[in-house]
């Protein structure tokens, strides 16, 4: 009987499990699919991968460490790395002022650079003095090559001419937070080059010759203090500019030791001595008799103090100099220049001024443009002499359309 009972039990069983394997292929043959529960963002857009990190930004640098910054740029400029300069030292948004020229942004100057390289395969910039005033950067700056290529000039292209050119300029740089320059202001005469180059038209003034050597000690790394000595000298400088502006030469002269020496770029050679600088001053003063300075820019650094301003006026006279007499044209200018002063007891020592000298010749009509097929026709330019010594104190350079500098933040 229980043998009988067990073996019901079992095919009941069996029978229970056939049926359920029965309706469960039914229902896939029927269509009746047994609901699914969806999972989450199913049949959603994919989610994209989190985008990658921004790469760090730069340290800002302060002091020495930024004027490292900018001789490390100069050096990529010297080994004709342009694509690693354009990259690690120059800003997307840059500008470039040039005396004499129209400014220009990053994509504009960078084929320059290029084309510089090719009339000069030796060309070098070799930093002299490197003033660091906040984010500001003032250098001086020995550039020479040998012109073995051709020359890109807006009035044609000049073939090698094998000359050498030497000749020091100035600028100031503005740097952002990355270390990267956002705006140059540069300061040359671009006389001196035509003219050692053999450019410039037959009876045009000498030149400086090409130099070929620096300043004793360069680079020379200065960084504002804002010190008592920086805060003196600098009002001393402004001083001057007043006594330059009044055309009294006692007043003028009295700020100037003994033995100072004037490197004007725009001139053939240096004057030494106070009273050669006297010489020329008056000189200066009766050719433009409203002649006045404005400089809206002066930092002080150490011993040094830079300036950067505007010398506007009239000439109503002639002006004698050494050899040569400049006739009085009656014209007005409006000339731009930079200047490097050092003080030595509350005395100015050196002056290095830096403008473009060509361009006021332009201005008073007394020089055309330098032609590309005058090389090699220039009679004496380049070749150093004593006419311009004396008049050409207190000149200055142009930047391109602007009556002043712009007007850079001092360090705070």
């Amino acid at each position: 009987m229980k043998t009988r009972t067990m073996v019901a039990a079992m095919l009941a069983l069996a029978l229970a499990a056939g049926c359920k394997k029965k309706e469960k292929d039914n229902a896939g043959q029927t269509g009746t699919t047994p609901p699914v529960t969806p999972k989450p963002n199913e049949g959603a857009a994919p989610t994209p991968p989190p985008p990658p990190p921004e790469p760090p930004k730069a340290t800002p640098k302060t002091g020495k460490d930024l004027a490292q910054v900018f001789l490390d740029c100069t050096s990529l400029l010297n080994a004709a790395k342009f694509e690693d300069f354009g990259k690690q030292c120059v800003a997307a948004n840059f500008v470039n002022h040039m005396a004499g020229e129209k400014d220009m942004t990053r994509d504009e100057i960078m084929p320059r650079l290029q084309e510089g390289k090719t009339a000069f395969p030796d060309q070098k910039f070799e930093p002299q003095l490197v003033f660091v005033n906040g984010r500001s950067i003032m250098a001086v700056i020995l550039m020479t090559g040998t012109h073995e290529g051709t020359l890109k000039m807006p009035q044609g292209d000049v073939p090698a001419t094998k000359k050498k050119v030497g000749a020091l300029f100035y600028e100031r740089l503005a740097l952002n937070d990355e270390n990267k320059v956002t705006e140059r202001w540069a300061y040359m005469d671009e006389g001196t080059f035509a003219g050692q180059l053999g450019l410039m038209p037959k009876g045009a003034p000498p030149v400086r010759p090409a130099m070929d050597k620096g300043l004793p000690g360069a680079p020379m790394i200065i960084v504002t203090a804002d010190d008592d000595k920086e805060k003196a000298n600098s009002a001393a400088m402004k001083k001057q500019v007043d006594a330059f502006n009044s055309h009294k030469a006692a007043d003028a002269m009295a700020m100037w030791a003994d033995d100072a020496m004037e490197s004007d770029q725009a001139a053939p050679a240096d004057m030494k001595g106070k009273k050669n600088l006297e010489k020329g001053l008056q000189a200066f003063w009766k050719a433009f008799s409203d002649g006045k300075i404005d400089a809206p820019n002066v930092w002080a650094a150490g011993d040094y103090v830079i300036s950067e301003g505007t010398f506007t006026g009239t000439n109503d006279g002639a002006m004698q100099m050494d050899k040569m007499t400049m006739p009085k044209t009656g014209k007005k200018v409006s000339m731009q220049y930079a200047e490097i002063v050092k003080m030595k007891d509350g005395k100015i020592s050196e002056v290095w001024r830096f403008r473009n000298g060509a361009d006021m010749a332009k201005q008073l009509g007394l020089m055309p443009e330098p032609k590309a097929g005058d090389a090699g026709k220039a009679g004496d330019a380049g070749k150093a002499g004593d006419a311009g010594k004396a008049g050409d104190a207190g000149k200055a350079g142009k930047a391109p359309g602007k009556d002043a500098p712009p007007k850079a933040e001092p360090k705070k």
